[in-house]
């Protein structure tokens, strides 16, 4: 599969503001870009002489087995992609083998899509807002269907800005809504000139804390870049960090997510599990992202070209495609079992 390809299909399917929102950076998209560079960098130091006949890519993540450390990242409103929307995206998830993280402002709701679990794990992304009784209601209804964690965001109190996306606006359509969310609103992006400096309810080490108490599984931060917050989150009780920074979608010019990954990994690998996410295109890249001591990785914008193109098939086969890279590399490595893939594997 040829991501730069698929990529260019899904730009030709999709109408101008969807595609706009799936690809686009805030600001001058430096981070955007960098996070994707910044994994190319990285130098492999391969291993030799190494029994790789057989390849073991199964995973602990929170306890639960799963097939191969790759996941579906959150990203909301599927149905700009596919008419479908998230059900199809779970469906190809699913068939993969790949756990997937259902956003909060995701177009069908979370029932539907935990049908399409199969054996399969699914998480649950969350946003913060002011009413903790829907809040809690919600968190009642993720818990009800069987979703293994919450992941919590909290990288973006202030939705970025998008000047590809502001050249090509989107404008909400009445027949697409964020339909978990209270009142099931219309599904506008983060980029829409009403929410231009408007800060969103603050989420703090309050709210944290109070979220890990209340809710009924296992919490998961995401959107931390230093090992600091990192450490804090895990003495809160959070189990794992996923390391992001929203794909470069608010705030540009951050650290790059494989910069990050190392500094996070040793503040608490020793008590909580890391994932990583941000411009992973290469079963390299994933090697690499391990070696550095994530457990797993997410993948976000090619799983909606997938999805764009091609509805569940597509994501089944960007997914696919990730997972056969992975083995090949770490049998190039010298490696057959994720455990064998340490630091060492890679210099900068």
């Amino acid at each position: 599969m040829d991501f730069d390809a698929l990529e260019e299909e899904a730009r030709a399917k999709l109408a101008a503001p969807s595609f706009a929102f799936c690809a686009t950076g805030a600001d001058d998209e430096i981070t955007a870009a960098e996070n994707v560079a910044a994994w190319r960098r990285l130098r492999l130091r391969p291993r030799v002489l190494r029994d790789i006949s057989n390849v073991d890519l199964s995973v602990s993540l929170l306890g639960t087995r799963a097939a191969m450390p790759i996941m579906v990242a959150p990203m909301g409103r599927h149905r700009l992609f596919h008419k479908e929307g998230e059900c199809a995206t779970a469906r190809g998830a699913a068939a993969a083998g790949a756990p997937y993280v259902l956003a909060t402002s995701a177009n069908v709701p979370l029932e539907d899509v935990a049908a399409e679990r199969g054996d399969t794990a699914q998480w649950f992304q969350l946003y913060m807002w002011p009413n903790r009784r829907e809040i809690e209601a919600l968190i009642d209804r993720v818990a009800a269907a069987q979703f293994r964690a919450l992941v919590l965001t909290v990288d973006n109190q202030v939705y970025g800005s998008s000047p590809r996306q502001m050249r090509a606006p989107f404008v909400p359509s009445p027949d697409i809504r964020n339909v978990n969310m209270p009142g099931a609103p219309m599904a506008r992006t983060a980029y829409d000139p009403e929410f231009k400096g408007k800060v969103n309810f603050p989420t703090t080490w309050r709210e944290l804390e109070w979220l890990i108490k209340r809710a009924p599984m296992d919490v998961i931060v995401k959107g931390v870049l230093r090992g600091d917050d990192a450490v804090r989150c895990v003495e809160l009780g959070a189990k794992a960090v996923i390391v992001s920074n929203h794909g470069g979608r608010h705030l540009d010019t951050t650290v790059t997510t494989a910069d990050a990954c190392a500094e996070v990994v040793d503040a608490i690998a020793s008590k909580a599990e890391v994932y990583v996410d941000g411009g992973i295109r290469r079963g390299t890249d994933i090697v690499k992202a391990l070696a550095l001591g994530a457990r797993a990785v997410l993948i976000g914008r090619p799983v909606l070209w997938g999805l764009a193109t091609s509805g569940a098939d597509g994501v089944q086969a960007v997914l696919v495609h990730l997972r056969d890279e992975l083995i090949r590399t770490m049998q190039l490595c010298g490696v057959a079992r994720l455990a064998e893939i340490t630091r060492d594997l890679v210099a900068r």
